[in-house]
């Protein structure tokens, strides 16, 4: 063998060494390597497991939470229907007393009214009574001086007839006693 053969093999021989060593240091890096891969692939798993397990509890309780939500909403809208039936019957309410008051007041000023026309209508049926009263005391008084009247005028009747017939019977007895000439020389007015 030739000294560069041999310088060769023995630089070979020496670069070996290291590389055996460097080669054996890098099958134990990857070992541990591999030892930290396998722990890390198993908290990596275990990682993957518990985020699925708190992504499928995040669902379930986004799931909830919204069933929650939908039931409140529900809730929600009952109560809020409730409220405006309720504002509703108060704004009806509110209507109706607002009306019966304006009735009684008209009923109130009806009422006065219907009681100062009555104090009207009462003064005047006292006035109307006492007029019907004087009325029946000047009738009662007209009737007593008509009887009065009628009595004189009975009388005056009698003695007419009374005056008549002794006026009929004296002229009768004149006419007989005298002969006929006119009663009067003087014409006749023309008037008569």
């Amino acid at each position: 063998m030739s000294t560069a053969g041999k310088v060769l093999t023995v630089l070979i021989l020496i670069v070996m060494i290291p590389w055996l060593i460097m080669m054996s240091a890098v099958t134990q890096l990857n070992v541990n390597y591999e030892e930290k891969i396998a722990a890390q692939q198993k908290t990596l798993d275990k990682l993957a497991d518990d985020v699925a397990k708190a992504t499928s509890g995040a669902q379930t309780l986004t799931e909830q939470a919204r069933a929650l939500q939908d039931t409140t909403d529900l809730e929600l809208r009952e109560i809020l229907g409730r409220i405006a039936a309720a504002e509703r019957r108060q704004s009806s309410t509110v209507e109706d007393l607002t009306r019966i008051k304006a009735q009684v007041a008209d009923i109130t000023a009806a009422a006065e009214t219907s009681k100062k026309n009555l104090a009207i209508r009462e003064a005047e049926k006292a006035k109307g009574e006492e007029d019907l009263a004087k009325k029946k005391d000047e009738i009662a008084k007209a009737q007593a001086k008509n009887a009065d009247l009628r009595g004189e005028l009975a009388q005056l009747q009698d003695e007419f007839k009374r005056l008549l017939a002794d006026n009929a019977a004296k002229a009768a007895d004149a006419a007989r006693k005298s002969p006929a000439k006119p009663a009067s020389s003087r014409r006749e007015s023309p008037a008569s």
